[in-house]
């Protein structure tokens, strides 16, 4: 099994791979030169000895302080690789990098730039080899199978803003491989879920002991069955359906309240039959045909809704490529008894009009 694949497949990879060895080089040749500075000028060295000699002798100790944390680190990361925690190896590296800063900060705290600048390149020599020790181990172990994908990246906002549903969402990611919006979408459905089956698995718990007049067998009977399971056996047995129906019946809108006159008596009086139901409001008769062959179609159809009155109406209306709202306007009508005669409504009122100034003429002709 091959744990040394590089970090990073492509030219931009290998370039940050290439840019972050010279970094560590750099600042790790930094960090060892001001320990070799802070050799020469502290150790108690003989008068005559040139600074020259003073920093060959002190070089090898200052690189071997250097590379002591590298070479840990590295066995440490070997070890991690096999899946150790490496604890004693990382403990040593950290230690022998501590020691550099410290000299580097230490012997030149008269001067605080040069404690700055050669304390921090240690640090962040160190930080760099860190870094990408901890890369190229992830990419070994992932090219391997030993490391789990990277989920998607929800961001910031996503988080603020819902940070369960981001969490979900994330080992769902992991576990089916889905994508950010598809990972997004089923933690909410399942948070829902979970919530409306504990909600329903509370008063199943009720109902059970609410049977049992002894608590203690309530409590049995509570305890021993599978509350969620039940509860999810009742959500699968739900009639959805029918319970949207009962609900969209009763949010029809109330008939129309009666007037203090009698239509019907009026109807009569004007000769006309009497009304079925309640006189549609002004609105509704502006919108009746007042052509013959529209009006004979509104006939038509308020047939078919008599003879099938239970049928729904945006069924009706998409059978016959109408609006929702004519079904309506015509069901009003007709259940009024103004869709009953031929004659439209202009008519009928112009053959009233006449009917009544020839009953009205006819006394003063016989005069």
């Amino acid at each position: 099994m091959n744990l040394t694949a590089t970090p990073g497949d492509g030219p931009l990879g290998r370039a940050a791979e290439h840019a972050a060895w010279i970094f560590y080089v750099i600042a790790a040749l930094g960090s060892t030169i001001g320990q070799i500075w802070v050799g020469v000028q502290s150790a108690p060295w003989p008068d005559g000895l040139d600074w020259w000699w003073r920093a060959l002798l002190v070089a090898p100790f200052a690189a071997v302080i250097d590379l002591g944390g590298v070479v840990t680190s590295a066995f440490a990361d070997w070890r991690q690789r096999l899946g150790e925690g490496a604890y004693g190896w990382r403990v040593l590296s950290a230690g022998s990098v501590t020691i550099g800063v410290v000299i580097n900060v230490l012997g030149h705290y008269d001067v605080p730039y040069l404690a700055t600048v050669f304390g921090g390149l240690g640090i962040f020599a160190y930080a760099v080899w860190l870094m990408h020790s901890a890369a190229r181990r992830r990419d070994a172990l992932r090219a391997a199978g030993k490391l789990a994908d990277t989920a998607p990246v929800y961001g910031l906002a996503q988080w603020w803003r819902e940070p369960a549903v981001t969490r979900r969402a994330r080992s769902l990611a992991l576990a089916h491989r889905l994508a950010l919006h598809e990972s997004l979408d089923a933690a909410r459905q399942q948070l829902r879920d979970e919530r409306r089956r504990a909600a329903l698995a509370a008063h199943v718990e009720t109902l059970i002991r609410a049977r049992h007049d002894d608590p203690v067998r309530a409590d049995i009977a509570a305890t021993t069955l599978d509350l969620d399971a039940v509860a999810a056996e009742l959500s699968a047995q739900a009639d959805v359906p029918g319970w949207a129906h009962v609900i969209g019946a009763d949010l029809l809108p109330p008939p129309l309240p009666d007037t203090d006159a009698d239509p019907d008596a009026e109807r009569g009086a004007a000769g006309l039959p009497a009304l079925a139901g309640p006189m549609p409001p002004a609105d509704v008769l502006r919108r009746v045909p007042q052509d013959q062959a529209s009006y004979d179609r509104w006939r038509h159809l308020w047939a078919e809704l008599k003879a099938d009155p239970d049928i729904e109406p945006a069924e009706f209306a998409q059978r016959h490529g109408i609006s929702l709202r004519q079904v309506q306007l015509i069901r009003r009508t007709g259940i009024s008894g103004l869709l009953d005669s031929p004659l439209t409504l202009i008519d009928r009122i112009a053959y009233l009009a006449g009917s009544n100034g020839h009953v009205a003429h006819q006394p003063t002709s016989a005069s």
